[in-house]
């Protein structure tokens, strides 16, 4: 549905912080919306808030918000960690566990998918072990960081004002400060709104496989 000039103007100012605890659940909200075909976008409220706040105050995650008078209205999650999940399931994995049998049980969309998420219960079992952490290896040497745009959403109310762009820059911005050169992401194949903004964002196309795009950007 079109939306109105009312709910869309142009001269709105688009400000973008870190993620603070008080944002999870409006965070949380835009992503079930954003990502309603994705795994995650089923989990449930209470696991999303869950998930994001491993954004905040993190060395190597970055979590952003940008807000529209005072309304969130955009996320992006990154992270600079080969393996930004491990401390997330090391910390909670009871909890999430338990969430993961309860969306199992209600979802069909989640069982449907859980087969294709072994993977990711393979690394949560993983991260409990203690030889798991990276810091627990004295002698593993110490590469430059892989950083990666993990999540970006903007609510379908303030597309077009340049939400998006605005997250990205300041992401960009932050990692360039921590000398970093370099960012990627990957894309879905058939989201192709997102692949057009990545493009004239500046991103190049990286490797393209049946199912998603990799994309660069240099910093």
């Amino acid at each position: 549905m079109p939306v109105s000039k009312a709910k869309q103007p142009n001269k709105q100012i688009i400000r973008v912080d870190h993620l603070r605890t008080d944002d999870l659940p409006e965070i949380a909200r835009l992503y079930e919306e954003a990502f309603a075909e994705h795994f995650l976008g089923h989990m449930g409220q209470k696991f999303l808030e869950l998930f994001c706040s491993q954004f905040i105050d993190s060395v190597t995650n970055f979590g952003y918000v940008a807000k529209c008078d005072g309304k969130a209205v955009g996320f992006l999650l990154g992270s600079i960690d080969n393996a930004p999940f491990d401390k997330f399931y090391r910390q909670n994995f009871m909890a999430v566990a338990l969430m993961v049998m309860k969306r199992y049980a209600v979802d069909p969309f989640v069982r449907k998918e859980m087969s294709k998420k072994l993977g990711n219960v393979v690394d949560a079992l993983k991260s409990l072990l203690p030889f798991s952490s990276k810091q627990s290896n004295g002698n593993q040497v110490n590469t430059s960081p892989s950083a990666r745009v993990l999540g970006i959403a903007v609510d379908s109310n303030y597309r077009g004002m340049g939400v998006a762009n605005s997250l990205s820059a300041r992401y960009c911005a932050d990692l360039k400060s921590k000398g970093i050169k370099e960012v990627g992401l990957s894309v879905n194949i058939w989201n192709e709104r997102a692949i057009k903004f990545y493009i004239k964002d500046g991103w190049i196309e990286e490797e393209r496989c049946e199912t998603s795009l990799s994309f660069t950007r240099a910093i």
